[in-house]
């Protein structure tokens, strides 16, 4: 029978773990008499069985056999783990798999006479209960579930049966994703056989726990499924069938309620269109936009608008069709999405800076009938447009009309924004007037928008930031203030300065492009993870009276769904800003794994779950996909949506959500799972760094990722150092990335350290204004390596260790220092072994490479450059050459 186990997170070295806990479950006789999977062990030495993949000697075979070799571990009374991985590294290293062992003779024999020597040893074992080994134990690695998905099959986890060798009587199989274990075993038959496996089972799971403590739940609950076995007869517990086959965990209980939610309230009855109508009629010669083409009023912009409704109309646009919006921030793009929008259709943002090609591939897959742009860019779309394309300040110049009598429902589209998909083709969020209206209605208050508002417009119109400026004061009798050039510290500081700007809606990356002081009435950060650093900056520079929001809100929930006002009296104590509650217009949940839904009593904080957010602000779906993929997407009986957001939300005292990450793109390094923001925050905390953002990198031909921090300096930074090191312009480069790395290993895990840390002047943002990581130097660059080592208290013997490590790693060797530690750094069982290998070809002799490698247990605990170096150098005073 099988039986299988979910763990937590990793373990290093679990083969050499799983061979201690077994040796030592072998060794107490826990078992009961006559229970023949324990009696081989216990009548002699442990003898275990550990396959090695052959293709380790010949990359890049792939082949639906069984392409494995054994090697033999002979773990004696009392040894522990670390001895374990030291021999396995050393088996490893001298290809002990590849020797020839006793079953070599069997090539001399015909294969029938072979077959029935192997039977015959099988039927003698089992009367003996003697065995050719104890257990098998097998590991097969990281495995990535999208790469057994497919056919509208989605893999959510991946493990491994055992196969029931017959001369072996108990096998272990260990497979990994990037957030659990799996643990399966199978086990031969017997009496009482579910209850004696299960017994095994936990008592293995306990004496690994025993041999290194389980990591922390990551702030998330991960169930240990029961297993699921064959029922036993209430007359004889003992005589139960043995369960086989499938070994699923228990069916988890149903969803429990939650109150982890706001009240819905009811949807409202008009749309931007009406309202906006409304206020224009009651404020016309109020300035509705303003900027450096001057103001424009109100009943201005209602008149131009409805011009270009009108020659809408006049083309065939009507309800629900769509149109793009190619246009810069400027009175005329304004008045061209409010036509848009007054004619019943639904507009289509694209950025003018968008490439070519994906301009070409939005207009063509949106089905747009048609384009609006400015005149210096009609010309280079016509050629991109599968529609007619028209000048939009040309449609402002059009006879005077009334009020077009087109008029939207709640339920019709208002626009279509395009974000990033995971086939890599950007995807079309249709978004409803109702779900625009409720969202404008909360925010109003949450901002604090009102007919005094002058709200800068410094987004793109692609990136739905951009419909705060341009509704909620709009909506209110405020000024919208427009800022026709990209983001730019000298754009921002005339937009707050000179157009008085009061309310602005950014992301954090932006922040640093903000005057150092200013009158800012209401600041709102979305996009990103905002840290506590990064709320002091905002602070200081807008003082006490400027509220300061972290919104959060994927596109497919109408721009924010959940936010949190800044609170100084209770200073934030976690690595990154509440993203907050939610408003009245959209019911926000944590879900776990299992389907239940977290809710927000004392018990629950802390609980990490999938963000699910449903009610009016979910969006229609996506436009037609013709990759058909599982949809986030669900509707209720009642026409309530709901949209999976894929992020990860962590419950906090009171009932508020941290942002804790994503599902299905979590940064992994080593088997640790890394939250990018407690790196961030420690890094900004530093006086010497101005802004940091972390990224994941792949080290050249490999796939071992290596963690990254990049950091702006203070133009004013100081750091410890002789007063050249003080000279920004001049060592920043060099000293400051060894300066933080040794400050975030004071305060971080090792797991938790960039492998490397470079230093940018700015932080390149996407049109959407989000940090765009790709566009970041890469670390591997041949023009970013460095060539040598200092070796450090080591010398030249620290140099000629780290430039091993550099060479198999591909990392930096400049910045090895004595703590760095090789897995930490991405180093498999198989990197270490190359490394052990070529650190021995290179530094020791035949007898002392010997005496190296038996000594192994000593350093593979805790593998550091240090120790390496400290354990080749007394090799060397031990057995001088």
């Amino acid at each position: 029978m099988w039986l299988r186990r979910t763990l937590p997170g990793h373990q290093r070295a679990l083969t050499a773990r799983l061979a201690h806990a077994l040796t030592e479950y072998a060794e107490t006789g826990e078992s009961r008499s006559g229970e023949g999977h324990t009696n081989a062990a216990r009548r002699g030495a442990t003898r275990l069985m550990i396959p090695v993949d052959l293709r380790r000697h010949r990359p890049g075979i792939s082949a639906t056999g069984n392409l494995t070799l054994p090697l033999f571990l002979h773990p004696s009374p009392g040894q522990q783990w670390p001895a374990l991985q030291a021999a396995l590294l050393r088996a490893l290293a001298e290809n002990q798999e590849l020797a020839d062992g006793p079953e070599s003779c069997l090539l001399k024999i015909p294969l029938s006479t072979g077959r029935l020597l192997l039977k015959a040893a099988q039927a003698g074992a089992m009367r003996a209960d003697r065995h050719l080994a104890s257990a098998i134990i097998s590991h097969l690695g990281r495995l990535d579930p999208a790469e057994f998905s497919g056919g509208g099959f989605t893999a959510t986890t991946l493990y491994a049966l055992p196969v029931h060798a017959p001369l072996v009587p108990i096998s272990l199989a260990a497979t990994e994703t990037d957030t659990t274990t799996e643990l399966t075993i199978g086990v031969r038959g017997g009496p009482g056989l579910p209850e004696r496996a299960t017994q095994l089972m936990d008592q293995l799971l306990t004496r690994l726990a025993d041999c290194m403590p389980m990591p922390a739940a990551e702030n998330a609950p991960v169930r240990i499924p029961r297993l699921r076995r064959a029922p036993a007869s209430r007359g004889n517990a003992g005589s139960a069938p043995p369960a086989t086959g499938d070994p699923q965990p228990a069916r988890a209980a149903p969803p429990t309620p939650s109150t982890a939610t706001a009240p819905v309230s009811a949807p409202p009855t008009a749309t931007v269109v009406a309202l906006f109508r409304e206020q224009a009629a009651l404020t016309p010669a109020a300035p509705a936009l303003d900027g450096p083409q001057g103001v424009v009023t109100y009943a201005e912009l209602d008149r131009r608008s409805e011009r270009v409704a009108a020659q809408l109309l006049r083309r065939g646009i009507g309800r629900e069709d769509l149109v793009a919006l190619v246009v810069d921030r400027t009175p005329a793009g304004v008045c061209a999405l409010w036509g848009i929008l007054k004619a019943g259709a639904a507009y289509v943002p694209i950025d003018p800076a968008t490439p070519a090609a994906r301009s070409a591939e939005l207009l063509r897959s949106s089905g747009v009938r048609l384009c609006l742009t400015h005149p210096q860019l009609a010309a280079s779309l016509v050629g991109l447009a599968p529609c007619p394309v028209l000048v939009a300040d040309d449609l402002l110049n059009g006879a005077q009309t009334g009020p077009v009598a087109v008029t939207s429902e709640p339920g019709d589209l208002a626009y279509v924004m395009h974000t990033s998909g995971s086939t890599g083709r950007p995807k079309g969020v249709q978004i409803e007037h109702r779900s625009l209206a409720g969202f404008v209605h909360w925010m109003t208050q949450v901002c604090r928008v009102d007919n005094r508002t002058r709200f800068g417009f410094a987004s793109s119109y692609g990136f739905d930031i951009s419909c705060f400026p341009l509704f909620l004061p709009l909506l209110a009798g405020g000024t919208v203030v427009l800022a026709p050039d990209a983001p730019s510290r000298a754009g921002l500081r005339r937009l707050v300065a000179d157009h008085r700007a009061d309310t602005l809606a950014l992301t954090p990356s932006h922040l640093a492009l903000l005057p150092e002081q200013g009158d800012v009435r209401t600041l709102l950060l979305g996009g990103e993870p905002l840290t506590p650093a990064a709320v002091s900056r905002a602070r200081a520079a807008f003082g006490p009276g400027c509220r300061i929001i972290n919104g959060y809100g994927p596109t497919e929930t109408t721009v924010a769904c959940l936010a949190h006002i800044v609170d100084d009296a209770k200073p934030t104590t976690t690595a990154t800003l509440p993203i907050g509650t939610p408003g009245p217009y959209a019911r926000v949940e944590l879900v776990t794994e299992t389907g239940e839904r977290i809710g927000r009593g004392p018990e629950d904080a802390g609980r990490t779950g999938e963000i699910v957010v449903s009610g009016l602000q979910v969006a229609r779906g996506y436009l037609a996909d013709a990759d058909n993929p599982p949809s986030p997407f669900t509707e209720q009986g009642d026409g309530t949506r709901s949209y999976r957001t894929g992020d990860l939300g962590r419950r906090l005292p009171g009932g508020a959500v941290e942002f804790a990450g994503r599902v299905d793109g979590r940064l992994k390094i080593a088997g640790h799972r890394i939250e990018p923001a407690e790196i961030i925050s420690a890094l900004e905390a530093r006086p010497e760094v101005s802004r940091a953002v972390v990224a994941v990198r792949h080290r050249p031909h490999s796939a071992t990722p290596a963690l990254c921090a990049y950091v702006v300096p203070c133009t004013d930074g100081e750091y410890d150092g002789d007063a050249e090191a003080r000279n920004p312009k001049h060592l920043y480069a060099d000293g400051l990335p060894s300066l933080l790395r040794s400050a975030l290993a004071a305060v971080l895990p090792a797991a938790l350290v960039p492998a490397h840390v470079i230093t940018v002047d700015t932080i390149p943002v996407t049109v959407g204004g989000k940090a765009d990581l790709d566009a970041l130097p890469d670390p591997f660059a041949p023009h970013l390596q460095a060539t040598a080592c200092d070796g450090g208290e080591h010398g030249a013997l620290g140099e000629r260790v780290a430039a091993h490590w550099a060479s198999i790693l591909a990392v930096d060797a400049a910045q090895l220092s004595g703590e760095a530690d090789f897995q930490t750094l991405g180093g498999d069982s198989l990197a270490l072994v190359e490394m052990l290998a070529a650190v021995a070809d290179d530094l020791l002799d035949a007898r002392q490479t010997q005496h190296f490698m038996v000594g192994l247990d000593a350093v593979v605990g805790n593998l550091t450059l240090a120790q390496v170096c400290d354990h080749v150098d007394a090799i060397r005073k031990e057995f001088p050459a």
